[in-house]
Formats: C-alpha cells, sequence, structure tokens
C-alpha cells in the first residue's frame, strides 16, 4: 500500500469513529447527501459546498442537521509526517468563508501535523462559527448534547487575550 493509499485509510478510520460516536449518541438516522432531501435529525455524508475559489465540487464528510441546526463537520487525520496540516489554512479559510452552515466542526487526530499545526488552527478558529475538537474533545462535545458554541463569549474572551497581550 502506498502513503497516498495509507493516508486516505487513515482518514476514513476518523470518518467513520465520528460517525458511530453522533449515532450512537443521538437520534439520528445516516443518509448519503444525494440520497434525500431531509434536514431533520439526519447525518448527511459527503456533502457539497463552493470554496473559496467558487469551485462547486468540493464536499465535506458530514453535515449534522440536530435541534434545528446544521453543522458542517470536516475530519483531519495525521499520523506520520505529510501534507494534510498545510491543508489546514485553506480548510479554516473554507469554513470561516464559504460554507453557509452557521456552525462548522473540525476533527483533528493523530500526532504527525506539524509543530503548531493544531494550535494555530485552534487560534485562528476562536471567535468564529467553527470549533476544532480532538477526537476526544469531539467525543465529549457529542456526549453533552452538542452544545451550540457561545460565539459572543468567544469573541469577548480573544478580545480580551488581545488586550491582555498589549498591557503586558
Amino acid at each position: 500500500m502506498n502513503q497516498g493509499q495509507k493516508a486516505n485509510k487513515s482518514g476514513l478510520k476518523l470518518e467513520d469513529k465520528v460517525e458511530k460516536v453522533l449515532t450512537d449518541n443521538l437520534p439520528i438516522i445516516v443518509r448519503k447527501y444525494s440520497k434525500t432531501k431531509e434536514r431533520s435529525d439526519i447525518l448527511l455524508k459527503n456533502v457539497p459546498y463552493t470554496n473559496i475559489y467558487g469551485n462547486k465540487r468540493c464536499r465535506s464528510e458530514f453535515v449534522l442537521c440536530y435541534g434545528g441546526r446544521e453543522i458542517r463537520i470536516e475530519c483531519k487525520s495525521q499520523h506520520r509526517a505529510g501534507s494534510v496540516d498545510e491543508k489546514l489554512p485553506y480548510l479554516y479559510l473554507n469554513f470561516t468563508q464559504a460554507i453557509k452552515e452557521t456552525e462548522g466542526i473540525i476533527v483533528i487526530e493523530g500526532q504527525g501535523f506539524k509543530k503548531g499545526a493544531k494550535k494555530w488552527l485552534r487560534n485562528k478558529c476562536q471567535g468564529t462559527k467553527v470549533q476544532v475538537f480532538s477526537f476526544e474533545e469531539f467525543v465529549s462535545y457529542v456526549e453533552n448534547g452538542c452544545p451550540a458554541k457561545n460565539i459572543f463569549r468567544a469573541v469577548r474572551d480573544k478580545l480580551f487575550n488581545l488586550t491582555r497581550k498589549s498591557l503586558f
């Protein structure tokens, strides 16, 4: 198996785990996006979006339609050194500027990310509609009923941290 096939297999494992956590904890069904018009209590798979370049052929792993919310979910797995972490800025821009959903989740797993890559993504997403979770954090989030992100608190905290840094 070549490196690309190994990376793809690793990513599919994370997607499978994310799907299992959601279906084990929430009263939802799972359907491929192209096979249903349902948008309530469902986990849609392979969901299209238009990216920051205007390309309409892009896809995310999931959109969770639950409790009147639509949450786009993307999974990134990096167990060995590679190029997934170099895609994080592109993912950040798509999730903060291009997706139509008012909430987004990025689940990241693995120790192969370049030093600082996961921290960079978390910092950039702070104060936006996007939450970044490790797989373990995602499990806890789902087990707690997928609480809505308090964007106002996140923005306040980010501004406070910026102000505090400039004072010291």
